[in-house]
């Protein structure tokens, strides 16, 4: 959206693309966030990617919480 000056907001739609902080390490608490990370880092190591990416969205949601917390993960908002 734009408010007709040229200058962009951020949406109310919750965000689902990503990319990993190559410079960020952290040993993630829970076993499903620990199975998420490990397949962005094998899927995705340097690249963004889509929550749509990963078969199961439980562990998705679950492991991007967590990943975010701990500043692991950079979203990309909609704007």
């Amino acid at each position: 959206m734009s408010t007709g000056e040229g200058k962009t907001k951020e949406s109310e739609i919750r965000t689902t693309v990503f990319k990993r902080d190559i410079n960020r390490n952290y040993n993630l608490k829970s076993k499903a966030s620990r199975v998420f990370f490990n397949d962005v880092l094998t899927r995705f190591p340097a690249l963004g990617f889509s929550t749509r990416a990963f078969n199961d969205e439980i562990t998705a949601k679950i492991g991007v919480k967590e990943c975010l917390e701990n500043e692991l993960l950079n979203p990309y908002p909609v704007l």
